[in-house]
């Protein structure tokens, strides 16, 4: 697994695929679309798209907070936040082949998602949200 993870945004100039696509041209081999408000329908779009990219680049994919969208397109894996489905319910959606993360804000988040059987661990806030 790869010890940067870009993760994905959008301005007014690029979209979250074009910024998928500016990191894997960069080197970035660790991809995250993150996609707070967007639709099913949005999301989906978005994620076929950055996984072939992802595909082109060998580069690991992976959805925020969406299980069901992780198995749907068959990215590599799901990050989960405080607020998700607990790493160990995603693993029995998703089998032990998929990666599965979580964000920690606290040393207790971090016992707690290892407890729970996490591949890694991302410490924010990347900036703060609610979620």
């Amino acid at each position: 697994m790869e010890k940067l993870q870009f993760i994905t945004h959008f301005t007014e100039r690029y979209s979250y695929v074009d910024s998928a696509r500016m990191a894997l041209e960069g080197g970035c081999r660790w991809i995250q679309l993150r996609m707070k408000d967007a639709t099913e329908k949005e999301l989906e779009s978005a994620a076929l798209q950055v996984k072939d990219l992802c595909d082109v680049y060998n580069a690991t994919f992976i959805i925020d907070d969406n299980v069901m969208m992780t198995k749907r397109v068959g990215a590599d894996g799901v990050h989960l936040g405080r607020n998700d489905m607990p790493v160990d319910e995603a693993r029995k959606i998703l089998g032990a082949d998929f990666i599965i993360g979580g964000t920690a804000n606290t040393f207790e988040d971090i016992c707690r998602l290892a407890e729970q059987g996490a591949d890694y661990i991302g410490c924010g806030p990347f900036r703060f949200t609610s979620t």
